[in-house]
């Protein structure tokens, strides 16, 4: 009898083994699903302490209420930057003891063409050849993208080829439609970067995108044709923080300098405000966990030691 019953537990054991292995040669193991946090500044200018601050604060996570947020794995800075060799020391210094220190992914601002253009040469020469699996336009561009986990990070120079005083021509815009369309099918999100915003709100009211708006109404047209992977636009300029969410980009609420439209189906603008040029320090924190997005916004006063507190926090879900 006792024979009996090994023999039975035996089979069982091996039955099973062999219905594993099918499934594991048929289907693989499950995917595990990514998760990783990312962060966005602007426009820190010569307002160093404060910038510093920011660092400080995406290094110590100590405002992380829940849902808990991951340790950034990039930080991107959208542009006016300028002194960036000092800027980007201070990158450095912050992170100095850390096991491992987030990418640092420059946007050119209008800024970076001063001191006879120094910043966007140190940007075009330096920082952005460093970066681990960057693929840039061409070796000389500061127009380039980033594949991280089951992201695509595609960074624009709104001055030199791909656009004119900040606003996106038309070979910027076929070459964002072209690094949209190549992603690979394990790219989940896209997220899109450059410094002056498509739709302006507080400064910059009659120039940034604002000057040309037909270029600005064909390049979000593009984007949202994609909108099933593209998820927001990262700006800066205008040293003030807000989003909205643009279906339309010709109508009256996102022409409306009062209004923060949030239309179904469109794609989110986030100006990220400044660390170090505006009245309040901000950081945008982007927490990605497989198909799901949080965005949570952190403010703290002006200076050195200032504390962080959450501001605003929405999600995406698709």
């Amino acid at each position: 009898m006792f024979l009996k019953k090994g023999f039975h537990y035996f089979a069982l054991l091996i039955a099973s083994c062999l219905v594993f292995f099918f499934c594991f040669t048929t289907f693989g193991f499950p995917a595990s699903v990514p998760k990783f946090s990312f962060a966005v500044l602007a426009d820190p200018r010569a307002g160093g302490e404060t910038w510093k601050n920011a660092l400080s604060e995406i290094r110590d996570m100590a405002v992380n209420p829940e849902p808990k947020f991951t340790p950034n794995q990039i930080i991107i800075v959208v542009g006016d930057t300028d002194p960036l060799e000092l800027r980007y020391n201070d990158y450095k210094n912050i992170f100095i003891n850390t096991n491992e220190s987030p990418l640092f992914l420059p946007v050119i601002g209008n800024h970076e063409f001063e001191n006879n253009g120094k910043p966007f040469r140190y940007a075009r020469d330096t920082i952005i050849p460093a970066i681990p699996n960057v693929v840039r336009r061409h070796p000389k561009s500061c127009d380039y993208y980033l594949d991280h986990e089951n992201a695509r990070f595609i960074i624009l120079d709104g001055y030199t080829d791909l656009g004119k005083k900040g606003v996106i021509n038309r070979k910027g815009r076929q070459w964002v439609e072209q690094v949209i369309k190549s992603a690979p099918l394990k790219i989940d999100h896209i997220f899109i970067f450059f410094h002056e915003p498509a739709f302006p709100r507080y400064r910059h009211l009659k120039d940034s995108f604002n000057a040309d708006p037909e270029s600005r109404d064909a390049f979000w047209k593009m984007l949202l044709v994609y909108r099933d992977k593209v998820r927001a636009v990262f700006v800066g300029h205008t040293h003030h923080y807000y989003r909205m969410r643009i279906l339309d980009p010709s109508g009256i609420p996102a022409n409306d300098k009062h209004a923060f439209p949030d239309e179904n189906g469109g794609i989110y603008q986030v100006d990220a405000g400044a660390a170090g040029n505006g009245k309040k320090n901000i950081i945008v924190q982007t927490q990605i966990n497989g198909e799901r997005i949080i965005f949570r916004v952190l403010q703290a006063d002006n200076g050195s030691g200032k504390p962080f507190k959450k501001i605003d926090e929405w999600q995406y879900q698709p």
